[in-house]
């Protein structure tokens, strides 16, 4: 998914997931339709960003999330695009001053959460205070502790060479420069955390 794509007509499936995973989707489907209502409403009063004739735009930080939320936010209820472009690292993407821009003219910002997107964390705090909502996935899952078997086999030789005998001296160094803490940020990995 390109940076500012639509992501729409995609199917709304059922899921028997978690109750935990049905109450994720049943708040991002509650504030959908709610943002859906403030557009449709007569309500003379000020409009929050992101809301009005047009549909309402939810951005999401990768494609990964903008695809669940799409999912979710079926019928055109709402646009969905993403922040990082296809290809773009989440662990150091730097926003732009249009990203900013666009975060804070959207009806709601989603994002993985647990540092994942570390370098966008002071953004979106800054678009939070703005106003714009900013929803953490991860923040209502449990989290995937460190060791935990997802294939992602905690970076190990992922750039195809031996971190013991790096000759420029940086062991351990694999093209992420996010430090691991106990919980595990990518967890999408674990279909029944997002399910």
């Amino acid at each position: 998914m390109r940076q500012g794509t639509t992501v729409q007509g995609h199917p709304c499936p059922v899921s028997a997931g978690s109750s935990r995973g049905r109450s994720l989707k049943l708040a991002a489907v509650m504030a959908v339709a709610a943002l859906g209502a403030a557009a449709c409403s007569g309500d003379p009063a000020p409009e929050p960003p992101g809301v009005g004739a047009e549909t309402p735009t939810i951005l999401a930080t990768t494609g990964i999330w903008a695809d669940v939320v799409a999912n979710v936010a079926c019928n055109g209820l709402a646009e969905v695009e993403t922040i990082i472009p296809v290809g773009g690292d989440p662990h150091g993407y730097e926003p732009s001053l249009q990203d900013r821009a666009r975060m804070e003219n959207a009806a709601l910002v989603v994002a993985n959460g647990l540092l994942l997107e570390e370098s966008l964390e002071d953004t979106l705090h800054a678009v939070a205070e703005s106003g714009t909502p900013v929803f953490e996935i991860a923040a209502g899952m449990d989290p995937i502790p460190y060791g935990f078997d997802t294939g992602h086999d905690d970076h190990e030789d992922e750039d195809g060479h031996d971190h013991d005998e790096d000759e420029d001296g940086h062991e351990d160094e694999d093209g992420h420069d996010h430090a691991h803490g106990a919980e595990d940020p990518h967890v999408w990995f674990d279909p029944h955390r997002v399910a």
